[in-house]
């Protein structure tokens, strides 16, 4: 396969992660939330389920993108704004997610009560697959970002007529 080709499987593989996530959390999420909510598996087990297959996804987009970005960003055609605006959402969006998950597990360590009352490392633990699939977000959304940054940029510089 082109390397081009494997680049732009890759930014499409990491924004349909990306759509991918409220599909699974939202169909399939529910029947993984019924076996944790009825003790048939622990916090860290759902946390893997519902974050395992979005982060395989999102991990296969970054990595075809990683293989073939300098052939891709090479060719003079490509939406490079837009590709920018891509990366920059995929930031916002591991951004946001993470510190949602963060608070919402400082808030769990510090402001439920018995049987709850775990330390803040116990839900940040359990909560540990989430943020890895924020960070690849983040990490996917800036490399893509910073790429059309700079492809944008070269097309700006005009060479020297001395």
């Amino acid at each position: 396969m082109q390397r081009n080709r494997m680049a732009q499987i890759g930014v499409l593989l990491t924004v349909v992660g990306v759509g991918f996530v409220f599909l699974w959390w939202y169909s399939i999420g529910y029947l993984f939330l019924d076996w944790y909510w009825s003790y048939r598996i622990s916090a860290l087990t759902f946390a893997v389920l519902m974050a395992g297959p979005p982060a395989a996804l999102t991990l296969a987009g970054f990595a075809l993108y990683v293989v073939g970005r300098r052939a891709f960003w090479a060719m003079s055609n490509r939406p490079k704004g837009l590709l920018a605006i891509v990366g920059l959402a995929l930031m916002v969006a591991g951004g946001f997610f993470i510190t949602w998950f963060w608070a919402f597990s400082a808030y769990a360590a510090n402001k439920l009560g018995p049987p709850y009352d775990k330390p803040l490392s116990y839900y940040l633990a359990t909560s540990s697959p989430y943020f890895i699939l924020f960070a690849l977000w983040i990490l996917s959304g800036l490399l893509i970002f910073a790429d059309a940054v700079e492809a944008m940029l070269a097309t700006r510089r005009v060479p020297d007529s001395a």
